[in-house]
């Protein structure tokens, strides 16, 4: 696994428990409308930024022969 892959795994599991913990513990009463429409965002550039390094590579494993 390269260290991109690494930090993807550690902002999904990240990502996972805050997009739970957050609206139901701290912003109970406060409403969790906006703070789900910031995480998105951050997932939203966080794909961006993974996908980027795929644009030059090519995969020839679905392929016909």
């Amino acid at each position: 696994m390269t260290r991109k892959e690494k930090l993807w795994v550690l902002f999904s599991l990240l990502y996972g428990i805050v997009n739970v913990a957050v609206p139901f513990t701290i912003l109970k009463k406060a409403g969790s409308f906006a703070f789900w429409n910031l995480i998105t965002v951050a997932v939203l550039l966080a794909g961006v930024w993974v996908t980027s390094g795929w644009a030059g590579k090519t995969d020839h494993e679905g392929e016909a022969r």
